[in-house]
Parts: C-alpha cells; sequence; structure tokens
C-alpha cells in the first residue's frame, strides 16, 4: 500500500473510523506529532483517554508487556490507543518484541488502535509497513511552511497577518520545530 499524506490521512479519519494499525515516518517529527494527535482525538474519547492511552518506547518493552498493552480491553470505551515510539530500533534482526509485533500486526486486535512511530531521518521497516498503514511525513516544501505557519497560530488562539508569517518564516527558517516553539512563546505573550 502506498504511504497517506498528512492531509490525506485527516481526510480519511472524518469520513471513516481508523485502521487498527498506523506506522508514522519521515524526518518531520512535528508533523509525526500532529498525525499522533488527529489518531489519537479519532480514535479515543478524551474524557477516557487516562484510561484507554498508552504511550511507550520500544526499548523500554518487552515480548510480554507489549502482548499486555494491546490486548488490554478499553475501559468504558469503544477502543483504545497504544502508541509505541522508537520502532525503527527493532530493526530487522530477530528479537522476541520483534517477533511479537509482526504476530500481531497478522491479527491486531479490533478495540486497539496501534501508532507506531520511527525516528526521523529512519527508513521504516518493510515488514511493518506492509502490515500497517503507512503514512509518509517528509519536511514540508519551503512554499507550503507558511502555510503550515499559519495554522498552527491559529490552533494556539493567534492571528497573524501575512506579513507576519513571512518575517517569521524568513528570520527563523523552514524548522518546523524552531517555528512551532516561537509560535508558543507568542502564544503565550
Amino acid at each position: 500500500m502506498a504511504a497517506l499524506t498528512l492531509d490525506a490521512l485527516l481526510r480519511n479519519l472524518k469520513k471513516a473510523a481508523p485502521d487498527p494499525v498506523y506506522l508514522l515516518h519521515g524526518d518531520e517529527d512535528v508533523l509525526k506529532d500532529e498525525a499522533v494527535r488527529a489518531l489519537l482525538d479519532a480514535a479515543v474519547d478524551p474524557a477516557a483517554r487516562d484510561f484507554n492511552l498508552d504511550s511507550r518506547f520500544a526499548a523500554d518493552l518487552d515480548a510480554e508487556a507489549f502482548h499486555a498493552l494491546v490486548n488490554t480491553p478499553p475501559m468504558l470505551a469503544e477502543r483504545r490507543a497504544v502508541v509505541l515510539r522508537g520502532v525503527d530500533q527493532l530493526g530487522k534482526r530477530k528479537s522476541k518484541l520483534r517477533d511479537e509485533l509482526v504476530r500481531y500486526l497478522d491479527a491486531p486486535n479490533p478495540t486497539t488502535v496501534l501508532v507506531l512511530v520511527t525516528g526521523a531521518g529512519e527508513e521504516p521497516d518493510a515488514d511493518l509497513a506492509r502490515r500497517a498503514t503507512p503514512v509518509a511525513l517528509p519536511a514540508l516544501e519551503p512554499e507550503r511552511v507558511p502555510r503550515w505557519v499559519s495554522h498552527h497560530a491559529a490552533k494556539l488562539a493567534l492571528t497573524l497577518a501575512p506579513d507576519a508569517v513571512e518575517l517569521l518564516v524568513s528570520a527563523v527558517g523552514n524548522d518546523l520545530s524552531a517555528l512551532a516553539r516561537e509560535l508558543e512563546k507568542l502564544a503565550s505573550l
């Protein structure tokens, strides 16, 4: 399956329930965080999120802990979500956790949405990408950055004139992490 873009993912989540497993990969960690938030908003009711959301790093899990996370039934909700970061650290080598992950991907729990997140600059594992819904999140093209700044500013309840957006991008550059930090500073004022 061809990888979705962030825009395609957001459109799909408006139309239908989330797929059982997503693999987020690419160089832009800020966009990965946005995709995770969108998936969580679609999968788990915010009122029940404390009970139905687990976020872990792959390096901190063993096969048994992973099995328990993804097979725990949701509490007072239709679904639960598990975010597993650093799946690129599993590599292609044989490990009990990787074997358990692949076994799970062949028959995912219908009440759990599993979000696998790779590190920036890491290629997605082909086996995992084949068994999940891949979402490619590369760095934005420079001409799309001002639109992202305006969108992110609006989420922070900021209204920026187009000239202010251009000035901010020219001063900070196209690094979305740095731009997000600067917008958060403005929002705090």
